[in-house]
């Protein structure tokens, strides 16, 4: 994946003087007072429902900063939000090459975006709008409770099995071992929850492995387990090196990350 930094028109918008596009926040006495800060879905765009896209922005109000997915790409920047307006400023984002049904609703969240004047809050909604008609709206995104992920490996003469939770990683390489235990930094733990999001962790238990050579010691068996919301969620075995395509993601940050301290 090619990183590149680009400034989104679609979120700062700039007049003769490049003076950053500013959003009135319109509030009544009865709303709470505003504030950014969490993941929300994108629900929809021109009144068009757009939920199984997954679109999402996620601010950061401590950083002032925002992150999301547009369909097809990740964009990420800075805003501010000073009483009752918000400025975005400059926005970088991922380019990949995607189909074209997620490039047309990218496109059209970013017309979205062009239109926006001023800003709705309803509770847990944000309504942007145009004048007095709706062009994007999106709900909080419920916080999702992951306690940790583990990774196993196993054949008759080896054994490997990785914890991670949000506060540390831990490493046992044989049985009865002492683990080998590192901090898990704020960037690592975003990175898997970041690739769980599409994930419908209580089925993961039925998905099934594209290969079986572990049957034959044709390779290590492995197993995902997930604790979500204080339940255990554990995968069928699979191939070491070949797990379920839903789940491949999250095991190849899972290595990755067990793999800098080792």
């Amino acid at each position: 994946m090619k990183l590149i930094v680009i400034l989104f028109s679609i979120l700062s918008i700039k007049g003769c003087c490049n003076s950053p596009k500013t959003v009135a926040v319109s509030q009544s006495e009865s709303v709470p007072q505003l504030e950014l800060n969490g993941p929300y879905t994108i629900i929809s765009i021109f009144n068009e429902d757009v939920a199984i896209y997954n679109l999402e922005v996620d601010f950061n109000a401590a950083e002032k900063r925002i992150t999301g997915f547009s369909g097809c790409n990740r964009f990420f920047g800075n805003y501010t939000l000073s009483d009752s307006t918000i400025t975005f400023g400059p926005q970088g984002s991922t380019k990949m090459y995607c189909d074209d049904d997620a490039n047309t609703i990218e496109t059209k969240l970013y017309e979205a975006f062009l239109k926006i004047n001023r800003l709705n809050f309803n509770h847990s909604s944000l309504e942007f709008m145009s004048g007095n008609s709706q062009v994007l709206k999106m709900i909080k995104k419920p916080q999702e409770m992951i306690s940790f992920f583990e990774y196993s490996t196993v054949s008759r003469g080896t054994y490997k099995l990785i914890t991670i939770n949000k506060k540390q990683i831990s490493i046992i390489s044989k049985r009865d071992a002492t683990p080998i235990i590192k901090r898990c930094s704020e960037l690592e733990w975003g990175k898997l929850i970041d690739a769980v999001k599409t994930l419908n962790i209580e089925n993961i238990s039925n998905l099934k492995a594209p290969s079986e050579k572990r049957l034959f010691d044709g390779a290590l068996i492995a197993n995902l387990t997930i604790q979500y919301n204080g339940e255990t969620y554990e995968s069928a075995s699979f191939d070491h090196g070949n797990p379920p395509a839903e789940i491949e993601r999250i095991v190849k940050e899972i290595l990755s990350i067990s793999e800098n301290i080792e």
